[in-house]
């Protein structure tokens, strides 16, 4: 008997579901919210993507699915600056990887904080033309909330890294 082809597998649905709750060991007072939504290149939301959350402090991975509309929230900490490979200082930043229906390469971008006066002299962030690097800030709503929509193609497409 032959095994139907799968891009990635029958069993990648139950990897996803870890890194899906709430985080435990952090004061619920410094969590933040990040709210947004996973959009095609013709504005429309990707209902079955998947965001991947690297934390430079956490030592988790965390994980949103999108809704019907593409909409998705992720409840974290706002990490602080940390170190880069070469000792220079990065800006509060997220590493975020993007996967979905079709996408069979890795989809990495990073948000970062508006607000923080940091940002603007981040070393990677510096590296992104001018006029691209609003697609990399998440925007404040509120004391304890950010908006950053992911756009993976077209004219205000996000950026996003090889790596």
């Amino acid at each position: 008997m032959l095994t139907p082809f799968q891009t990635v597998g029958p069993f990648l649905s139950l990897g996803l579901q870890a890194g899906l709750g709430p985080l435990t060991s952090v004061d619920p007072r410094s969590v933040i919210a990040i709210r947004g939504q996973l959009r095609d290149g013709a504005g429309r939301g990707i209902p079955d993507g998947v965001l991947e959350w690297w934390h430079p402090a956490l030592p988790v991975v965390q994980r949103s699915l999108t809704q019907d509309d593409g909409s998705f929230v992720v409840e974290t900490i706002k990490p602080p600056p940390v170190a880069g490979p070469d000792g220079y200082m990065q800006a509060p930043h997220l590493a975020v990887r993007v996967l979905g229906r079709g996408i069979l390469t890795q989809y990495v971008t990073r948000l970062y904080f508006s607000d923080d006066a940091t940002t603007a002299t981040d070393p990677i962030l510096t590296l992104v033309p001018e006029h691209r690097r609003h697609t990399l800030l998440a925007q404040r709503e509120a004391s304890n909330a950010y908006r950053f929509d992911v756009i993976v193609q077209g004219d205000n497409e996000t950026v996003f890294f090889d790596v």
